[in-house]
């Protein structure tokens, strides 16, 4: 029953794992090992842009969009309909066009990548200094590109505005060009025209 055999430092460490050459290399063959699993992980997330760009236009030609021509005069309700139809604010829907051709000015709706609606907006219809027969072959030209978007032509009018004259005549030669084409006639501001002891 003698004094335990004291221990030598050098012993302890030469048995820890790591302490050895064989140990060392032990070590960095795990982390070998972790590093190809990270890796093999990575490349199951990994996804190439043109990819991703492939994806994305085979999504656009199967998408079911619908274009809206909004076809009126300025202040006549077309960004209220187009707020009523999508639930956008006022400002986002204002931001939100672009300009497409010298008379004309889109938004789609909810992005410009994947549009489920676009609005194009006819701009200056109504003004003297635009040409209502640029405005129609702009329009024309729209509607004449193959595409296999639905489309439909929605004239706004304020209800208290009797000089359509310009409207009438875009509207003439659009339906007589494409008959396809639905056509629905929006009167807007109604409540201009409510007595003033009427509340809205």
């Amino acid at each position: 029953m003698g004094d335990p055999t004291p221990t030598n430092p050098q012993d302890e460490t030469s048995t820890q794992p790591g302490a050895s050459p064989a140990g060392w290399w032990g070590k960095l063959r795990d982390r070998a090992n972790q590093l190809r699993s990270a890796r093999r992980l990575s490349r199951w997330f990994n996804v190439d842009d043109d990819k991703v760009a492939e994806i994305l236009a085979e999504v656009r030609q199967q998408l079911p969009t619908t274009e809206a021509l909004l076809v009126g005069k300025p202040q006549a309700g077309k960004s209220s309909i187009v707020r009523g139809l999508t639930g956008v604010s006022a400002d986002i829907v204002g931001q939100g066009f672009r300009p497409h051709t010298q008379h004309t000015q889109r938004y789609a709706y909810p992005s410009e990548d994947l549009p489920l609606l676009i609005f194009t907006d006819t701009v200056g219809l109504g003004d003297l200094a635009q040409a209502t027969d640029a405005i129609i072959t702009e329009l024309v030209d729209d509607l004449s590109s193959s595409s296999s978007k639905g489309r439909i032509l929605i004239l706004t009018v304020k209800i208290n505005d009797f000089a359509t004259d310009s409207l009438r005549q875009i509207a003439v030669r659009l339906r007589q060009q494409f008959p396809t084409v639905p056509c629905l006639l929006a009167v807007t501001c109604s409540h201009e025209v409510y007595p003033p002891s009427q509340a809205n």
